[in-house]
């Protein structure tokens, strides 16, 4: 168990000075439960880590070229990179332990917030991604394995067709509620639970 430990901390490490995203941080930040999910399966974990900086790499190249609504908080763009994760994951380490993985980082997000409620997550926030994490899953099931071309194509076209879920915006990106009236950033960011509702990906 203790080489085990070492090792993810070394993985852990080693991409995090790679990356700018702090994966330390995060492992450090879950609970008990999802530290020994994690440190019980240190090849998993490494592959998380490097799909995770792969599908980050494919996302900045795809905003650069206007790709969908070029919204990656709450909007297409943000639900075309939770399918995109969550396709490959469950195609490398399984759909079970993607799941699994998906969730505990909308459980980290959720204890982000109650520490610094201006992060930008909130409820409707989770539930978007896990939504579209399902999605990523049931096209693995639906597409089995297809080269990249394939994916962003087939996600587009789920996306288009209103599978995925975006947060309900106006054309300047601002949340607006159900009843159409815009909620402002000061409002919805300091609630967990808030009046931003989801929508269709093609809405």
């Amino acid at each position: 168990m203790a080489k085990k430990i070492v090792f993810v901390f070394l993985c852990i490490l080693y991409f995090e000075n790679l990356y700018s995203q702090d994966f330390k941080k995060i492992f450090l930040e879950i609970n008990s439960k999802d530290k020994f999910f994690i440190i019980t399966k240190p090849i998993t974990s490494l592959i998380v880590i490097k799909i995770a900086m792969q599908v980050n790499s494919i996302l900045v190249n795809k905003q650069s070229e206007n790709f969908l609504d070029s919204d990656p908080q709450g909007g297409q763009i943000d639900a075309f990179r939770h399918i995109f994760l969550m396709y490959k994951l469950s195609l490398e380490i399984g759909i079970e332990k993607a799941r699994r993985i998906g969730n505990i980082y909308e459980s980290y997000n959720e204890k982000v917030f109650y520490k610094n409620p201006d992060s930008g997550y909130d409820e409707v926030g989770q539930e978007m991604d896990k939504f579209n994490n399902e999605v990523g899953i049931y096209l693995f099931l639906k597409l089995g394995i297809v080269d990249d071309k394939t994916l962003i194509n087939e996600i587009e076209k789920e996306i288009i067709k209103g599978t995925a879920r975006k947060i309900y915006k106006n054309n300047e990106k601002r949340s607006i509620s159900i009843d159409n009236m815009i909620i402002e950033d000061s409002i919805w960011m300091k609630s967990w639970k808030n009046e931003r509702v989801l929508i269709q990906s093609n809405r």
